[in-house]
């Protein structure tokens, strides 16, 4: 990898050039021609080293910048994954309204949702256009602004922007027919490019479901494994992206869960051959399509001296970034020597210790669900979440 120098070290290096060259001495003070022209070398120079560096990060997926910024990442997911990042998805919701029966609405109507609402002052708009069948109906409406920013929950009520004669203004959201996503960040799609790169096909083993689901929006990982006690079934458990899941954690929705089934069975791209879509192997008779099991951690720490608001927050965030990386071990997709299945006291402690080098602190206790365990690892789908720290005096 090559060092890019200073500015200074290249103006330096130029000019002790120079003066091993002509057997002088170069003055500091006062008007001098070489000095200056040391510089504009010097200041050339640089150019050609950042855009020898900038060429030298973009060789290699794992460095590579986005193409916004002259850069070859979506590039090698294009080759690799056939695709560029995912853009947000607009959420669709059923509302509820009141009105004259036989009342049309026209096309392109607008909501706005309440300020009460889960995220207040957002458009949504009416597709087609609707005639009330009844005094009390129901509508689909599309968010205008794709991703979670627009995100609505059941309940929440909406005002249309331009009246019309026959309906009342306000609605209420029954149901959300298409979950908001939103859009996929570079990171993500960089580790599902650098995965891509990384994990071999093998028809059908451990490493292609991830490679299959990853052609899914909104998925964060897959976890398979055979089904205990029935041969040619795969349990498949699909972890969501957090922001986006139904709790915020990682559970995922029964439509992400239909999406994945669909790109297991057949390669989402409808511009290969029917005959290069097939995906599922044919010694595999059913797949299980689950969602994770998400599990409560809740941490108790005796006789934590100094323990300010601060610290407090710091340890926190340590030990939930430690606790979210802890994942199901999948033998045949893992790398053995970067399992990270298990949680334990000694982990807790150790990071606690990372995040306040020097505190000082009793006995730590570790509840699972509720239940106090020395050690747990992880297995079959199951993730972990920090819920609680609670101090004992």
């Amino acid at each position: 990898m090559i060092k890019i120098p200073t500015l200074r070290e290249l103006y330096e290096g130029i000019v002790g050039d120079l003066q091993n060259e002509l057997g002088v001495t170069i003055p500091h003070m006062g008007k001098s021609v070489l000095r200056a022209l040391a510089a504009v070398q010097a200041a050339k120079l640089k150019l050609f080293y950042l855009a020898v560096g900038h060429l030298q990060k973009n060789i290699f997926v794992d460095t590579a910048d986005s193409e916004s910024m002259g850069g070859t990442l979506e590039r090698f997911g294009r080759i690799k994954l056939g695709r560029n990042p995912f853009p947000a998805q607009a959420a669709q919701y059923r509302l509820r309204v009141t009105g004259t029966s036989g009342t049309p609405i026209p096309a392109s109507t607008t909501f706005k949702s309440n300020d009460d609402a889960q995220n207040p002052g957002k458009l949504y708009i009416l597709d087609h256009p609707y005639t009330l069948q009844a005094a009390t109906d129901t509508l689909v409406v599309r968010a205008l602004e794709a991703g979670l920013e627009a995100r609505l929950s059941v309940y929440d009520e909406l005002t249309v922007t331009a009246p019309i004669a026959g309906l009342d203004r306000t609605a209420t959201v029954t149901e959300e027919t298409t979950v908001p996503l939103a859009a996929e960040s570079l990171e993500e799609y960089r580790q599902k490019a650098i995965n891509a790169y990384q994990m071999e096909a093998q028809g059908g083993a451990a490493t292609d479901y991830r490679l299959w689901a990853a052609d899914v929006q909104g998925v964060k990982q897959v976890y398979p494994y055979a089904r205990p006690g029935a041969s040619g079934e795969i349990d498949l458990y699909v972890e969501q992206l957090p922001e986006s899941s139904l709790d915020g954690r990682g559970t995922p929705t029964a439509e992400l869960l239909a999406v994945v089934e669909s790109a297991i069975e057949m390669d989402p791209d409808t511009s290969k051959p029917i005959n290069e879509r097939g995906r599922r192997p044919l010694g595999v008779f059913r797949v299980h399509y689950l969602p994770v099991a998400v599990r409560k951690v809740d941490l108790e720490i005796n006789g934590f001296l100094f323990a300010f608001q601060e610290v407090k927050d710091s340890v926190e965030i340590a030990l939930k970034s430690e606790i979210e990386k802890v994942r199901p071990f999948v033998s045949g997709a893992d790398v053995v020597a970067q399992r990270n299945d298990l949680l334990d006291k000694n982990k807790i402690i150790a990071t606690i210790l990372r995040a306040r080098p020097g505190s000082v602190f009793g006995a730590v206790t570790l509840l699972i669900d509720g239940a106090g365990v020395d050690s747990y690892t992880f297995t079959q789908g199951e993730i972990p979440y920090l819920n609680q720290i609670t101090y004992v005096d």
